[in-house]
């Protein structure tokens, strides 16, 4: 039987506001410790614009997975005092409202909701700077997939680690553009499957393709398969199978597993460029 570490509330401060500065995909989308954030009540924010919002005003997938994938994980990290990041098991994103047109941030009060020495479970609540519900988000970490250091996962050893010095080598990336997750900017192949390579600019703590990217290409995959664009995304449940390689070539392969009169299912897997599975994804919306 496996010892169960009590949570203890965390607030992020200084080390972990300079570990979102020096990661690429945290600070290319903003995220940030929010200011209201205390040691009983952990809140992360990152900024509304229209580069993470659609058409009709709602925000991209990869924004809420961002500050729940991030957020939990750092604090499951900083309490369960790990040397490197615990991998996401699997995350479900639960879509609420659209925030307010003058809504100017998106923030997320953090949980954690279990944590032992195998695994630790989160939930993130979210809501825009107007009170507005957007999101909620529950993730699970492995604490004993954790890599013994920074980069620990990447194939290529110079990527996401940290150096003898102790600068993180993270810093020097181009920070990640989320308008690459918008849909109707995704790259097709000749047999018309979304395909994706991650690059540099969304590198993880663990030297490997950062979890929110996946996610928001998953979803992004789905809001362009044919019909998408009259239906109102509900949910997406994500499961992370094997580590993605920043250089690795994505294919996403999405089927319909209900086409109902007023739901809709979508089954995505992103493929690796030797055919195995690294994410599935589900993902159900409502018909308009």
């Amino acid at each position: 039987m496996t010892g169960t570490m009590q949570p203890q509330p965390t607030r992020p401060g200084p080390g972990t506001r300079e570990r979102l500065r020096r990661a690429p995909v945290e600070s290319g989308l903003g995220m940030a410790p929010d200011p209201s954030s205390t040691p009983e009540r952990v809140v992360v924010r990152a900024p509304l614009h229209d580069g993470v919002r659609t058409a009709d005003g709602r925000v991209l997938p990869v924004l809420p997975a961002l500050l729940a994938d991030a957020g939990l994980g750092y604090l499951v990290f900083s309490t369960a005092r790990l040397t490197a990041g615990a991998p996401t098991v699997d995350l479900r994103l639960d879509v609420a409202g659209v925030p307010a047109p003058d809504a100017r941030w998106l923030r997320a009060e953090l949980t954690l909701l279990h944590l032992d020495d195998e695994v630790g479970v989160g939930r993130a609540e979210m809501r825009d700077d107007t009170g507005v519900a957007v999101a909620h988000v529950v993730a699970t970490f492995a604490l004993t997939g954790a890599p013994a250091g920074p980069g620990g996962l990447a194939t290529a050893p110079a990527t996401g680690t940290t150096t003898a010095a102790g600068t993180d080598v993270r810093a020097a990336l181009p920070p990640f553009d989320a308008t690459r997750l918008r849909p109707e900017h995704l790259e097709r192949d000749a047999d018309g499957d979304v395909v994706f390579t991650p690059g540099p600019s969304t590198t993880n703590l663990n030297g490997t393709t950062h979890g929110a990217v996946l996610s928001g290409l998953a979803a992004a995959a789905q809001s362009a398969h044919p019909g998408a664009a009259d239906a109102r995304p509900l949910s997406t449940t994500v499961e992370f199978l094997r580590p993605v390689q920043v250089t690795d070539r994505l294919r996403a392969r999405t089927v319909a597993i209900r086409d109902g009169r007023r739901f809709r299912t979508l089954g995505t897997e992103l493929l690796l460029p030797d055919g195995r599975t690294a994410v599935r994804a589900v993902g159900t919306a409502l018909r308009r």
